[in-house]
């Protein structure tokens, strides 16, 4: 049975030359899990999200059902032969991988989903219908909603003008490095402490803590590389702009859009100063509505024109941007339960991206926050993204400490 794909579905293949459209969980439990019931959990929530055993065609952008594909979802490996990384050909399906790494006393789970099946939103809500299957429940009445059409008529009033997309400068970011190439991986941690003090400073200041992530991140990519212009894509989960979904409805979908946010750094600029004009940006553009222009083109050429023609056309005028910047939010704890087994430790990345490419990913669970990269790239490559996350790092402590 194929499966039709969505005109968002478009987006994460417009870069395939850069970027490979996967995510990644990472998640530390408690105990051992029942391999042989996660595998059961995994088939029930087929019954939802079809697409996760089928392979996704590029020419067509629809997924195709393939057999015996569920025995392909879930590998184990012992914590000595732990691959470090799991790989995923979203072409020859399956759109997800699990892979179960066994230690003494507990294990650790690492989730790969295709980009082109759903965004770090959607990934969250299937692993809530994942943990729910696991535990016994009936999934019987869920429904998974795909389609941005109903966000896009919410948002569309008739009386607004559609925004026009505009050519922002994006600055080159990173020099080139020479040196072997490997899959390197980084991960900073912000206890719950510091999270809560910078929360309460966001909220004092009047500024959301995405503005302060991301001066942050300006900030340490301006000391590091000397780059004072930067364009950095923001994302806005449509989700939370449109109707309210049911409570038997999940979104294990593509429905985010991006803005492109430009942010200058001043000599002798703090993270204050940054943050303030940083926050200011981002309301224009939200008020603007800019996230919604690049969503109605893609949608309004999908109805007219093949998906490689739309892929051509929309590449040919998106701005690909070095730097990148993903905040995966919070991760319901009360929603991520293995059965008696809780779940420790949780972060999300992006995918493997081949520098000078770089982005940065933010997730929380328990109130405390993961920093995290991958990259394709040398050793000098590896240790500029370890001092990426030590400066933001370093910055937010200042900011909180009132510098």
């Amino acid at each position: 049975m194929n499966y039709r794909g969505e005109p968002l579905d478009l987006i994460p293949t417009l870069d395939l030359a850069q970027t490979y459209p996967l995510l990644e969980c990472t998640l530390s439990l408690m105990h051992p899990i029942d391999v042989k019931r996660l595998t059961e959990a995994v088939k029930t929530t087929q019954t939802v999200v079809p697409q996760i055993l089928s392979r996704y065609n590029l020419r067509r952008n629809r997924f195709e059902e393939q057999p015996a594909s569920l025995d392909r979802v879930i590998t184990e490996y012992s914590a000595s032969h732990d691959p470090g990384r799991g790989q995923l050909d979203v072409l020859q399906g399956p759109q997800l991988k699990i892979q179960v790494i066994h230690y003494a006393d507990y294990d650790q789970l690492r989730l790969i989903m295709s980009r082109l099946l759903t965004d770090g939103e959607g990934f969250k809500h299937y692993l809530y219908l994942l943990a729910a299957a696991y535990d016994g429940q009936n999934l019987a009445d869920f429904v998974n909603e795909r389609s941005v059409r109903r966000i896009l008529n919410y948002l569309r009033h008739p009386h607004r003008p559609i925004p026009q997309t505009t050519d922002a400068p994006v600055a080159d970011g990173f020099p080139q490095l020479q040196g072997n190439v490997h899959h390197h991986k980084g991960e900073a941690l912000i206890p719950r402490v510091e999270s809560r003090r910078l929360r309460q400073r966001a909220r004092q200041q009047g500024v959301t803590m995405n503005a302060v992530l991301l001066s942050a991140y300006a900030l340490a990519l301006f000391s590091l590389t000397g780059e004072r212009r930067l364009v950095i894509p923001y994302q806005v989960d449509l989700r939370l702009q449109g109707p309210v979904a049911a409570t038997n409805v999940v979104q294990v979908a593509n429905l985010t859009s991006e803005m492109a946010v430009p942010i200058t750094v001043q000599e002798g600029d703090t993270l204050q100063d940054v943050v303030a004009r940083t926050q200011a940006t981002i309301s224009q553009l939200r008020d603007s509505l800019a996230y919604l222009a690049p969503l109605v083109e893609i949608n309004r050429m999908s109805r007219a024109l093949p998906p490689e023609l739309v892929r051509r056309l929309a590449g040919k005028h998106r701005e690909q941007a070095m730097v990148s910047f993903a905040n995966f939010g919070h991760v319901d704890h009360t929603r991520l339960k293995f059965g008696d087994t809780r779940v420790t430790q949780i972060y999300f990345a992006g995918t493997y991206r081949a520098m000078p490419n770089f982005q940065l990913t933010v997730s929380a669970y328990h109130e405390a926050w993961t920093l995290a990269f991958r990259m394709l790239g040398s050793e000098p490559d590896y240790q500029l993204g370890i001092k990426i996350l030590k400066n933001v790092v370093a910055q937010l402590n200042q900011w909180d400490h009132g510098k």
